[in-house]
Parts: structure tokens; sequence; C-alpha cells
């Protein structure tokens, strides 16, 4: 859902073409002219797996041929990194032509649909005129919030605005919860996807109503395509993907990575158990990496706007405790029933957590019996060793 600020020179030339009517939002439209929702395709980039929607309007008659976009934002501001961080990025309405709007999903191979809408000349210009009036410097900022406020639901309000009672919204054919609808963009980015999925917590397992599953692009796309109220006059169809799809499975994805690493430490405790041994090494690497990972969690939930963080029910495993008890062994049996229950949730409600986070909590469970067993085994060698000194 991002638009690059090379499309800026766009934005500059269209802003000349406001600037020389005498009235911008008294800019008449003709009985040629459509307005149409672009619906953009996934790509494998980090800031495109979820797709992206904006809005054309065009007019043979009067010369304009404009694409609005919500999701601009200024990669160059020097606090870019924190405020995206803390959850407080601003993003804004920006404006350009279509013919710069297309290269950038023609050179990443992906799809972009046209959805010509059903509309009165009457409704076309209120569409236009509220454009404009939003591209104004004033109003064009708002706070984004992937799962509420974002380049797909601006333009899903706008749309309700208009049509009013006449569109009534169908609910996606497979619906879900708000983590399942938005993992269907995880397999473009494995990794990205999987960094989202234990980022965020139990607001993601809510279910959204028939309007809310419109926060991503292909719903918003799909409620429109299945109105009974012909809300579509024609899609058009600008496909450059040559045929490629969503990535097939990968032995480099976060799911392969983690059962890899599951059976290499299977080998490691099979080692252990034959030689009677202790690889601490390892401990310290996996509590470590989870540990920091839960510290991560807990920032995003207690310290940032990202409301989606919040009960992070990833916290049972991936826990800033991890590296206490890599240093304090004896909490490890008060943490072994709470590390229990991921594996639990796991099994019976998958849909809490992602497919890899199974064989990472396995590991740190059955380390937990391990070195248990290997607790025991030491103490009951020091108790016969004292038995056996004489007094």
């Amino acid at each position: 859902m991002k638009y690059f600020l090379s499309h800026l020179l766009s934005l500059l030339t269209f802003s000349v073409f406001v600037a020389s009517s005498a009235s911008a939002t008294n800019t008449p439209l003709t009985p040629y002219s459509k307005v149409s929702v672009l619906t953009c395709s996934p790509g494998t980039e980090s800031y495109a797996i979820f797709g992206h929607s904006a809005i054309r309007v065009r007019d043979s008659v009067a010369g304009v041929d404009v694409v609005f976009n919500f999701g601009t934002f200024n990669e160059d501001d020097p606090q870019f990194f924190q405020k995206f961080l803390a959850g407080r990025m601003t993003y804004s309405l920006s404006a350009g032509s279509f013919q710069d709007f297309i290269p950038e999903y023609q050179d990443g191979n992906r799809i972009v649909w046209e959805q010509v809408l059903n509309l009165s000349t009457q409704d076309k210009q209120l569409i236009w005129d509220r454009l404009l009036e939003n591209l104004k410097e004033e109003n064009r900022y708002y706070k984004y919030d992937f799962l509420y406020d974002n380049c797909s639901t601006r333009i899903r309000d706008g749309l309700q605005r208009i049509y009013g009672s006449r569109w009534d919204i169908v609910a996606p054919s497979q619906p879900g919860s708000f983590r399942q609808q938005f993992s269907s963009g995880f397999p473009y980015n494995p990794w990205t996807g999987f960094g989202i999925d234990i980022c965020t917590g139990l607001p993601a397992d809510t279910y959204p109503s028939a309007s809310e599953q419109l926060f991503l692009p292909q719903n918003l796309f799909d409620a429109l395509a299945r109105s009974g109220a012909r809300l579509v006059d024609t899609t058009i169809v600008y496909d450059f993907s040559h045929g490629a799809g969503a990535p097939a499975f990968s032995w480099t994805s976060p799911l392969a990575i983690c059962w890899i690493l599951f059976v290499a430490y299977a080998l490691i405790l099979a080692a252990e158990l034959r030689y009677k041994v202790h690889l601490r090494g390892f401990d310290i690497f996996i509590f470590s990496v989870t540990g920091l990972a839960g510290l991560v969690m807990v920032f995003l939930w207690t310290m940032t706007d990202h409301r989606i963080s919040r009960f992070n029910l990833n916290l049972l495993w991936a826990s800033p405790l991890n590296l206490l008890i890599i240093f304090m062994p004896r909490l490890r049996r008060l943490y072994l029933p709470v590390l229990a229950l991921p594996v639990v949730f796991s099994l019976v409600a998958s849909r809490l957590y992602d497919p890899a986070v199974l064989p990472l909590t396995l590991i740190l469970l059955t380390r937990m019996i391990r070195h248990g067993e290997r607790r025991i085994v030491v103490r009951g060698k020091r108790n016969a060793a004292a038995a056996a000194t004489p007094s």
C-alpha cells in the first residue's frame, strides 16, 4: 500500500493543473467522464504484500486523467523510522497521472484491475470535487491504521457516502478474522508476513463486519464486483504478471526454516542423550533469540500506537523471561506449564498462531523438560556421592 515519491513530479504537474483552474471545486466533468477504482495485486516487496487501491478520474473531453492515491508517505522524513516503529506514521492523499501510476506495477510483474463505476454525471462530479477538496494541504494528511484507516478504507468510506443504501456490502466468500484475511498476502513475502503475524495480538483475531473487511484492497474489489446493485459498469484488466501468481513453497520460508531448526535440534538432543552431555550453547542461542523477540513484542504493545499489537499471545513462548532463564534455571519449572499453552493452541486453535511457531515452541518445551531431567540426574549423583562419603 505504498506510493513511491518518484510520483511527486506527477503531483506537481497536477497541482499546476488545479491552480490553472479558476476554481478547482467547480471544474466541470462532462457526461463522458469515468470514475474507477484501481486494485493492484500483491507484490513481493514488504510494503506491497497486501496490494493497493486508488481512484482514477478521467474525462477525454476535459483532458483529465488523474489517479488519486491515499497511500503516500514521506520516506525522506528524518524521523521516518521512529514514526513507523511507534505506529505514528502520517499518510496523505496525492495525485498523479495514470501514465506515471502504471509503470510501478508493470515493472513489478503485477496486475491492476480497473473497475469503472456505474455513476451519474452528478455523482462523478461530487467525487471529483471531494477528492480535490481532500487534496488541499490542510485536508490531505491522516494517521495510518492498518486495519481501520488505509488506502482501501478511505475509498470504501467515500463510496459509501455516494452510494448510500444502494451498496449492500457482501462479505467475502471465505470470512474470517482480520488475521486470517491479511495472512493471504504472506506467500508473497513470507518473512515479512511471519514478522507481522507474531507481532500482532488478539485485536487481529476479532471478526470484522462486512464493511470492516474492506480494509484489504482485494476485498474491496470483490465487494464492488459482487454487489447486486451493479455498481461496476465494466472491469479492465492490466495484466503484467506474465502468468506468475503467489510464490510456491520455499525451503527458505519461515515454516521450512523453523522445522529444519527443529530437526537439527532433534539431532543435538540425540547426541546429548548418547554422550550424556549438555550443550549449553544451544540453550543460550534459542532462549536469547526468543527472549529478544519477546522484548520487541512488549515494546510494540506498551510503547507504541499499534493497536493491533496489544494482548499478544506469542508472549507465551517468546517471553522476555527467556533471557532470565539462561542465568536462572530454576525459573524453568515455573515457566513449563505456560510454555505448554502455545503448543495446545497451535493444535486446537491454529488461527491464533503462525504455523512456524509450533516447531519453535516444541524446541523450547522439550528443552525445558530436558533440563529438568538433567537437574534430577545431577542431584541424584550428588546425593549418592554424599551418602558414599565416610562421615
